[in-house]
């Protein structure tokens, strides 16, 4: 497999997702990019093994929009409450 680091977003780098585990929990999965798809996807490799039986070595296609490069998600702007003056 691809070992050699490489800048996010390119293949070989590592990237970050969120996505939910078997008990719907938000959880932040760790990957490596694989293949650039040329249709705004990518091949991933995921580090985790909780996907052992889902496909093999954990590899998914997704979006590029939904990668990210660190861990820590973007900020989120608060939720106004109905009725907040701006």
């Amino acid at each position: 497999m691809l070992k050699t680091p490489a800048d996010f977003p390119y293949v070989g780098s590592t990237c970050y997702f969120d996505d939910h585990n078997v008990g719907g929990q938000d959880v932040v999965e760790k990957a490596r990019i694989q293949r650039d798809n040329g249709d705004g996807t990518a091949l991933i490799s995921i580090d985790s093994h909780r996907f052992s039986g889902e496909v093999a070595s954990g590899n998914r296609t997704i979006p590029f929009a939904q990668l990210r490069e660190t861990e820590q998600a973007e900020p989120i702007a608060p939720k106004r409450h109905r009725g907040a003056r701006r």
